[in-house]
């Protein structure tokens, strides 16, 4: 039940972003593993904070190991996010420190390459599905 209300949420702010969209046209012929994967990573990186904060090396490495490394959409985008500049790298930043407004910690470098890994799902999905902030825009 809980999917389907996040899903209807997620049309919902679509449909408010995207100009002529509606709910039946943005309904996915799949389930949705854009949201589940994001989501997924979001847990781990804070699995990985939390457990940094208690310097627990074992459970660190758990969630770094949990993150979707094997995402070959991820994999694709990665090297498009590092080489991008100007709005459409920017646009992913903000919308990745909206969600993670802290910087990576000293700790462990693992952190700082978690981050690299969301910005660029961030991207991948920004490439499908262009991020719109301004909700004035027509």
């Amino acid at each position: 039940q809980a999917s389907v209300s996040w899903l209807a949420a997620f049309q919902s702010l679509a449909c408010r972003t995207t100009p002529g969209a509606t709910p039946q046209a943005m309904a996915p012929q799949q389930d949705p593993k854009a949201v589940a994967g994001l989501v997924a990573d979001l847990k781990m990186l804070a699995a990985f904070e939390i457990a940094a904060d208690w310097r627990e090396k074992a459970a660190m490495d758990s969630a770094f190991s949990a993150i979707s490394w094997n995402d070959s959409s991820v994999k694709a985008a990665l090297p498009e996010y590092l080489a991008a500049s100007g709005s459409e790298r920017a646009k992913v930043d903000y919308a990745f420190n909206a969600m993670i407004p802290r910087p990576p910690q000293d700790i462990d470098g693992r952190q700082a390459v978690m981050h690299t890994w969301i910005k660029a799902r961030l991207f991948s999905y920004n490439k499908e599905f262009p991020f719109q902030f301004n909700p004035y825009a027509k």
